[in-house]
């Protein structure tokens, strides 16, 4: 079956005629002639210039006017279908995706940056005291308990970790024993606990964790208030004394003296 572009080549050369006259008589550019007798009309902006010229090339050869135009118009819908189905697929550019990885990953090392250098804080201060720790089997049941064994270099430590200036303790030390008493508050489940100086300002006021400690000079008598005191142990220079007071009780500014015990 002959196409549209073949009807309208047969039909010029059948009447002797070149592209060149077809063009100057109809006023027609000739590159649109050899579009139209090449079949490459596409479905396009210019379309119905395309059918208007297709409609006067056909009148001018004398052809089946209605029927070339019908015959055009389905062979131009059925090329668009074949086209559709003919779609490359289109391939994805990685290098986006590499950029955004980037960017991702920068905005990542800058966020966890901020966090550690303004955020996080270290909780583990010199203010809690490093000392033995205390075998299970006497923390839910600890009243009273043994003396700890400690060696010289650990009693200095703990004079050195706690928050207290102990200057004045060190230089009275020879003539009053009582000055270096280290007092060590030992958390056995987490509570709240606060500790005020004798001027009421606060020295320390947080929720403690399991197994924090917390040591200071008896001579300071601090102020102890806590939500639970039978969660806090006290240790006396290395020796338990029992825990400040009964699963539950609410404990309201306590002070501790050396002879504690409970």
């Amino acid at each position: 079956m002959k196409t549209v572009g073949q009807i309208l080549s047969i039909g010029r050369n059948s009447k002797n005629l070149s592209i060149k006259d077809i063009a100057n008589e109809l006023k027609i550019s000739q590159s649109i002639i050899v579009d139209l007798e090449n079949d490459n009309i596409k479905n396009n902006a210019d379309l119905i210039f395309n059918i208007g010229h297709l409609r006067s090339y056909s009148d001018f050869l004398d052809l089946d006017t209605n029927t070339i135009i019908e015959k055009f118009k389905n062979d131009l819908s059925f090329n668009s279908k074949e086209e559709k189905k003919n779609i490359t697929p289109i391939i994805e550019n990685n290098f986006f995706k590499i950029e955004k990885f980037f960017a991702a990953s920068i905005i990542l090392v800058i966020f966890t940056s901020f966090y550690f250098l303004f955020i996080d804080e270290d909780e583990d201060e010199s203010k809690f005291a490093l000392i033995p720790d205390i075998p299970e089997s006497l923390e839910p049941i600890v009243e009273k308990a043994n003396t700890f064994n400690s060696n010289f270099s650990q009693n200095n430590d703990l004079k050195k970790n706690n928050f207290v200036n102990n200057s004045s303790a060190v230089a009275s030390a020879e003539f009053d024993d009582d000055i270096n008493t280290i007092a060590t508050l030992k958390i056995l489940n987490s509570t709240w606990m606060q500790l005020r100086d004798e001027s009421n300002n606060i020295i320390l006021s947080k929720l403690m964790d399991k197994d924090d400690e917390f040591s200071y000079e008896l001579k300071l008598n601090y102020n102890i208030t806590a939500g639970n005191a039978g969660n806090i142990l006290v240790i006396i220079d290395n020796e338990v004394r029992g825990k400040i007071g009964k699963y539950g009780d609410i404990l309201d500014s306590f002070v501790l003296y050396k002879d504690f015990t409970n």
